[in-house]
């Protein structure tokens, strides 16, 4: 239990900027209740930002509060070298401010829970997995939307992958759907791949639906971690649009693909995956094709291949 447990109203400073907790959106008359989404990983909370001393209009932000076996000084080091990256796509989440106690001295020794947090944008969007779990959002997902969709995310895997970065867990819950012009944001950045820092101590498999086979010790930590996993999400994005597709997916399911289900051949939304892309593109079959039946991370397309041809294909 943490003894961080703040309540709706209560502020902090971090910085210079104020921090305001908000009540829980179905919970309103509960005192106690404040917005907070838990994942695996960390608890964020939906807060209300201003500059102390200023009188602008608040703006909503996400304080990332790590749990312990995941909060360490390797969130500061990959926040110090993402810092420059926030102008690139798909990377707004890299626009934050880590909480040290060199930073925040006070804050930390209140809240020790608070060290290696970090405040970064909040946006309002849905994610890809929920955007599967939608029923009425999916049959209104068009073949025009799944180009726009899937040229935006290989773009950002690209120049992820141009840098020498990887995610290491791209999935339809850490992909943010965030405009209608097909843009995307990832989520959950503080466990890239960075050329030359050390591996976190619990390195990703990534998660279910868009596992490979036979990833070795260090898992998708490495410069090639997300070519499998997003192959299939590029996949997810560019075939939804087909109602055949849709109709071989389990009700309530967050991946086109059980995960017993990867890298098998014959299967009914194998199948029906295949002739998707075939009447769109022999080349993307291609693709998909080198993914599914990869030994390695490695053998899988890389990036670049998967945004030159998607271009092509839709030019």
């Amino acid at each position: 239990m943490f003894s961080f447990q703040p309540f709706p109203g209560m502020h902090l400073l971090i910085g210079t900027t104020s921090v305001e907790f908000l009540p829980h959106p179905l919970l309103p008359d509960d005192k106690d209740a404040v917005f907070v989404l838990e994942g695996g990983e960390a608890l964020v909370y939906k807060v209300r930002t201003s500059k102390a001393g200023e009188t602008e209009q608040p703006v909503w932000h996400a304080l990332k509060v790590f749990k312990p076996p995941y909060r360490g000084r390797r969130t500061l080091k990959v926040s110090n070298y993402l810092a420059e990256f926030g102008d690139q796509p798909g990377l707004q989440l890299s626009r934050h401010a880590c909480i040290t106690k060199a930073s925040c001295p006070e804050l930390v020794r209140k809240f020790p829970e608070l060290e290696f947090a970090v405040l970064m944008p909040w946006i309002e969007a849905a994610t890809w997995a929920g955007m599967l779990l939608n029923q009425a959002t999916s049959a209104r997902y068009t073949l025009t939307i799944a180009r726009k969709q899937a040229i935006s995310l290989a773009n950002v895997l690209w120049n992820l992958e141009s840098h020498g970065l990887a995610h290491t867990d791209v999935a339809g819950c850490n992909v943010l759907l965030s405009s209608p012009e097909g843009e995307v944001q990832l989520l959950d950045l503080e466990g890239m791949y960075v050329p030359g820092l050390p591996a976190p101590e619990k390195v990703s498999y990534g998660s279910p639906g868009y596992q490979h086979r036979c990833l070795g010790a260090t898992g998708q930590w490495c410069p090639e971690g997300d070519r499998f996993a997003g192959a299939i999400l590029l996949t997810e994005m560019l075939t939804w649009w087909n109602p055949e597709v849709r109709a071989r997916i389990p009700e309530f399911a967050e991946t086109l693909f059980r995960p017993e289900e990867l890298q098998m051949t014959g299967l009914p939304c194998w199948v029906a995956v295949r002739e998707t892309l075939q009447m769109m593109s022999s080349d993307l079959l291609a693709l998909f094709d080198q993914a599914w039946n990869s030994a390695t991370l490695a053998e899988c397309p890389d990036f670049a291949t998967w945004t030159l041809t998607l271009l092509t294909v839709f030019s």
